[in-house]
């Protein structure tokens, strides 16, 4: 694990780190203008669909569907953004990152868009949650059934560990013990497909999927069959952080390796994408996933390559604590005081490491990923000349 010093990212200063966006709101006004005047050369549409909570400004919380391209696009390449909140600054920095680079240059096919949705989960976004309005982790709310009685045993045995209802210092460390007691016994691995596979039974639970599908999932299933109705292809890349080895990435699907789907994914992005289902990769196997959903909002016989795209960032204990510590705080403290704007920092930096050069490393691997993932959708007119990393890169 290469861990990085922290430091401040500016967004104002030079070079890949730069189209990191100081907040939820900045990102959405600064995306919007820079659609704005992208229409020049593109046609460029815009879908805004409003959740009913506010941000911390009283700002309007809503999934952005940008669409630059055709209207109803044969071929399509989406980037997602904030499917886990606060995860959403490095998905929209890789977001501005093509609004700045690499569109401006691009040629696009006359039945191609590529498509920035901004903000899958704007609530979580703008409140640095990595779940949404109902503490639902929206990466686990796309099933078709819901159990409220669906939990894993161990997750209920864990309970008051995994979900403390103080930070007391002895109470800490003996909720700990119990954990690093469960990992001695079962290994790192199981205690993980535990903590974090998906419950519904507990609503103030750290990863409770919902009872219902929420706004944020139903505004995205929405966007996606009114947008994508006519699309015959779709590349998909959505990004996360937070598992892995600090700035490695890897790509992830939902899909089982003996699926067509998991074999799209694979031609797409060449042999490097990893399951989940099957436990080859750093996530675990997980509940209700977003790309499963995805797969049933598109028309049927379309072809459908997905890959989540997960950035490292810290070891797995300090990611665990930071949405511990989150979790308690919305439930039982004050976001205003000291412990709460102190656990508010350490969100930040658990899913979004203040260190320039690690946001400058994801910025510039996210970059040649993009690129490589507009060849995999086949959406330019192959008269577009030079890839954008060999023309720029700001």
């Amino acid at each position: 694990m290469t861990t990085l010093p922290a430091a401040s990212v500016d967004p104002g200063s030079a070079g890949p780190a730069s189209h990191f966006q100081p907040s939820y709101r900045v990102s959405r006004e600064r995306l919007l203008e820079k659609l704005h005047a992208l229409s020049a050369r593109h046609p460029v549409l815009v879908d805004s669909r409003a959740i009913g909570p506010r941000g911390p400004h009283g700002e309007t919380l809503a999934l952005d569907f940008c669409i630059v391209g055709a209207r109803r696009p044969k071929r399509a390449l989406v980037l997602s953004s904030g499917t886990h909140g606060v995860e959403g600054y490095t998905g929209s920095a890789l977001q501005h990152w093509v609004l700045d680079v690499l569109l401006p240059g691009l040629r696009l096919a006359d039945d191609c868009a590529l498509v920035l949705q901004h903000a899958n989960n704007p609530y979580g976004f703008a409140w640095h949650r990595r779940v949404d309005e109902d503490n639902v982790d929206l990466n686990r709310n796309f099933l078709d059934d819901f159990d409220p009685s669906r939990c894993p045993p161990d997750y209920e045995a864990l309970y008051e560990c995994l979900n403390p209802v103080d930070l007391d210092p002895a109470n800490e460390a003996r909720r700990w013990a119990r954990i690093a007691d469960y990992i001695a016994r079962h290994g790192q691995r199981q205690f993980q497909q535990v903590a974090v596979e998906g419950q519904y039974k507990f609503p103030q639970g750290i990863q409770f999927g919902g009872q219902r599908r929420g706004a944020s999932a139903r505004h995205l299933l929405a966007l996606v069959g009114e947008h994508l109705r006519d699309a015959e292809s779709v590349v998909w890349l959505d990004i996360h952080t937070g598992l892995g080895e600090s700035g490695s990435c890897e790509l992830i699907t939902g899909a089982a390796p003996d699926t067509p789907a998991f074999a799209r994914a694979q031609q797409a992005w060449g042999g490097q994408v990893h399951s989940s289902y099957s436990g080859d990769s750093v996530s675990t196997p997980v509940n209700g996933l977003l790309d499963l959903g995805l797969a049933q909002a598109l028309p049927p016989g379309c072809r459908f390559a997905f890959a989540y795209a997960e950035y490292g960032t810290w070891p797995p204990e300090r990611v665990l604590r930071a949405m511990r510590a989150d979790n308690w705080l919305h439930h039982h403290g004050d976001r205003g005081d000291a412990t709460g704007r102190a656990i508010e920092s350490e969100m930040l930096e658990a899913f979004r490491p203040a260190a320039p050069d690690w946001a400058g490393a994801v910025v510039a691997h996210g970059a040649s990923l993009v690129e490589s993932s507009v060849e995999a959708a086949n959406i330019t007119d192959r008269r577009c000349g030079k890839r954008a990393s060999e023309r720029s890169r700001r």
